[in-house]
Parts: C-alpha cells; sequence; structure tokens
C-alpha cells in the first residue's frame, strides 16, 4: 500500500486567498486599534464609495504581499536550510531576511502608492508615525504566519516520516515472510524427488500419477508464495493432496485423521503449516507396520491442533528444526498468538492459532485457475 503524499497547509490555492483575506482583516483592526478614529472617519470608512473600495483592495494587496513574502523566504531556505539540520542558524537567518525583506516590500509599495497618488497630503512623508506602525504590524503578521506555517511543514514531515517508517517495516516483514516461505521449497522437493525416482524404477505407473500430484501441490506452493494468510479449508484441500504423496512413501505405516474442523474452515492459517507439521512428525519419528505412525488434526477452541505419537527415529545427527521453526518465525511476523509446543512421554502436540483473514476476495480465487 502506497500513502498519499501529504500537502503543505498553506499549498493550495483556495488556502492561500482565505489566508489574504485573514492577514488583510487583521491588518486593518490592528492599525484602527492603534489609531482609534472618531464617529465621523468611522462613518466615512465604512459608506461604500470608491474611495473605500480602493482602500479595501489596497489593504489586500498588502495583506497579499505580507502573506506571499514569508512563503517566499520560508520555501527558499528549506532548500538551502533545513529546520531538521541547520535549526539554530535557520532560526536567525529566517528573522532577519523576513524582517529585510517585508521592510523592504512594504517600503517599495507605500513608495510606489505615494508616487500613483502624488499630491496627497497623507504620504509617508508627512506620516512617519503611521508608516513606522504599518511596518511593524506587516512585520510582525509575517512572523507568525511563517510561525505557523513552519509548525505545519513540521507536523506533516513527522507524520510523512511516521508513514514511510510503518511502509517500510511493512515492506520488510513481506521480504523476511518470502525468504521464509523460500526456504520450504526445497526441503519439500527434496523429499518427494527421491521418492519419485524410487517409484520410477518400481511402478511407472504409480510414478506418473505420483508426478501429477506433486506438480499439483508445487502448483499450489507457487500460487501462495505471496500470500501471508489463506483459509483452513484451502489449506486441508492441499493437505489431501499432500497426504496422497507422503502415503505412497509409507503406505499403511502412516495414518493421519483430521475431525472436528468443519466450523472454522473460514478462519485463516499461514500456507503450509499442516505440510510443515506433518513433515515433521514423519521426518522424527519411526512409520512402520509394528509401529504405525499415527497423526490426529482437530479444532480446540479458536486453534488447531497437530498431535502425533512419540516413537523417535534414533540418530546421531541432531536436528535443525527447520519447519518448527520456519513456522514460528511466520507467526511471529503476522500475530501476537504463537504456536504452541508441547512434548508429553507419549505425544508430541503443536497448537497453532487461527488468524483473521487478510487477504482479498481476488486472492481466494482457486490455485488451480
Amino acid at each position: 500500500m502506497t500513502s498519499k503524499p501529504v500537502t503543505s497547509l498553506f499549498s493550495s490555492a483556495l488556502s492561500r486567498i482565505i489566508l489574504v483575506f485573514a492577514v488583510t482583516i487583521v491588518l486593518i483592526f490592528s492599525i484602527m486599534i492603534i489609531n482609534p478614529i472618531d464617529e465621523e472617519d468611522y462613518a466615512a470608512i465604512m459608506e461604500l464609495s470608491w474611495a473605500s473600495f480602493f482602500d479595501l483592495i489596497w489593504f489586500m494587496i498588502l495583506g497579499w504581499a505580507i502573506t506571499e513574502t514569508g512563503r517566499f523566504v520560508s520555501y527558499y531556505l528549506d532548500k538551502r536550510l533545513p529546520w531538521e539540520q541547520f535549526s539554530v542558524k535557520r532560526l536567525c537567518l529566517q528573522l532577519f531576511v523576513q524582517c529585510f525583506i517585508v521592510i523592504a516590500v512594504m517600503t517599495l509599495l507605500l513608495f510606489l502608492m505615494d508616487f500613483l497618488l502624488e499630491g496627497e497630503e497623507d504620504g509617508i512623508e508627512s506620516d512617519l508615525v503611521g508608516y513606522r506602525q504599518l511596518l511593524f504590524i506587516s512585520t510582525l503578521l509575517s512572523l507568525i504566519i511563517t510561525a505557523v506555517h513552519t509548525g505545519s511543514s513540521l507536523l506533516l514531515n513527522w507524520k510523512n516520516s511516521i508513514i514511510e517508517a510503518s511502509e517500510l517495516k511493512q515492506t520488510t516483514l513481506q521480504s523476511q515472510l518470502h525468504s521464509l516461505k523460500l526456504q520450504l521449497d526445497p526441503h519439500f522437493m527434496f523429499n518427494n524427488f527421491s521418492t519419485l525416482s524410487s517409484l520410477i524404477s518400481e511402478n511407472q505407473a504409480g510414478a506418473q500419477q505420483f508426478l501429477d500430484c506433486l506438480s499439483e501441490v508445487h502448483r499450489y506452493m507457487l500460487y501462495n508464495l505471496d500470500r501471508n494468510i489463506i483459509t483452513l479449508k484451502e489449506e486441508l484441500d492441499f493437505i489431501s493432496s499432500y497426504i496422497y504423496l507422503i502415503k505412497i512413501r509409507f503406505s499403511e505405516n502412516l495414518r493421519i485423521e483430521v475431525t472436528d474442523v468443519e466450523d472454522l474452515l473460514n478462519k485463516g492459517i499461514p500456507p503450509t503449516t499442516l505440510q510443515l507439521l506433518i513433515e515433521n512428525a514423519v521426518k522424527h519419528n519411526i512409520a512402520s507396520r509394528s509401529h504405525p505412525l499415527d497423526i490426529r488434526i482437530f479444532a480446540e477452541g479458536d486453534s488447531l491442533v497437530v498431535v502425533n505419537n512419540i516413537q523417535k527415529i534414533q540418530s546421531t545427527i541432531g536436528s535443525s528444526k527447520i519447519g518448527l521453526k520456519n513456522i514460528i518465525n511466520r507467526y511471529k511476523l503476522l500475530s501476537t498468538r504463537l504456536p504452541e509446543i508441547i512434548e508429553t512421554e507419549f505425544d508430541f502436540v503443536v497448537k497453532v492459532p487461527l488468524l483473521p483473514l487478510n487477504v482479498s476476495q481476488d486472492e481466494s480465487i482457486n490455485y488451480r485457475r
């Protein structure tokens, strides 16, 4: 899943227009508060006339200049001195550059207005106090806008970094799961190719049927390589094909029974979990006519239990336990619930939690298609 890029608070045209109007209103009211006017002047200001309209346009130009100056300085310095790397230097330079540019722009606009309205009595030279007040208010408003813009940008960058970290973690988990799944294929194929090699010399018809079933099982494993969780029904369908393969190797020396799972068929389980548990039981236990190996699979609460009787094969080579480790490691990446392994005097028990499905409907299509 790819996240949408987070935009800045003042990046859209509508938000900038609203901001210009807000700054204009604050600028007008600030000047009116600093320089109170009498009722006659107030009535003249509120009167709908061309003079009032042009005054409003003028203040909106000043509001636009204040807003865009702060944004321009911020965007320029973001590229040269990012806050994350040069916070102190950026703060000092931002204050100095922004105050200088705001004062320069506002002075230029005021002189331009004086030039256009040459002959008017209320120019800059005749009202230096008002000029200084306007510069002070404009600079203060510009710094406030920059502070809000910088705060929102840092907050959005922080949110982006959290999203990116989450996506990176998810990608890493998917990579780890993929690697764990790839571990299974060579181990599984080695055992079955050994059986196939024996069948070719003894029973060619049986070897062909075994090969067909093996290709079906392998297709299932390839199909589910990119799926982390499948339904228990899909896993049991696969197990029925796998049981046929393993029965060729052990005949009636191996007995596998699946019971009481009908109510849990739509629950989730990592692919090939049951195959690994059956293979693990066969690998470490004797399965002979006099000592058949019994494997029982049944439901217990919201878990699936796999039990086999213990008839350990005496071997000088220690077990790598790659199958059980693989299952446990996949569960660690998928859930907080982990498989439970219990070894008694007579039985080896593995309880695997059944998980909620997190796959789409499209992924639930039968793998044979």
